[in-house]
């Protein structure tokens, strides 16, 4: 399998490794940010380190990753 062209946030900037990340999951009342810390072979979206600590415990990869299902922005380049 090719790996897929990482996948644009709203505003069509490409996310990097290391940017912060804001997306709202399917779900969830409010906002999750994490850490981008890769990219999904199959679809391109990024994959966040989230910390839970802020009460979101969504659904993981399986490297324990998030991935974002909605649309997404980079709040901060690294």
């Amino acid at each position: 399998m090719t790996p897929k062209e990482k996948r644009k946030d709203i505003f069509e900037n490409t996310p990097e490794i290391g940017d912060i990340i804001v997306y709202n999951p399917a779900k969830y009342k409010g906002l999750v940010f994490g850490k981008c810390v890769g990219f999904s072979k199959s679809s391109g979206l990024p994959l966040l380190e989230v910390d839970e600590s802020f009460g979101y415990v969504g659904q993981k990869n399986t490297d324990g990753t998030h991935s974002p299902k909605t649309e997404f922005v980079i709040y901060k380049n690294k």
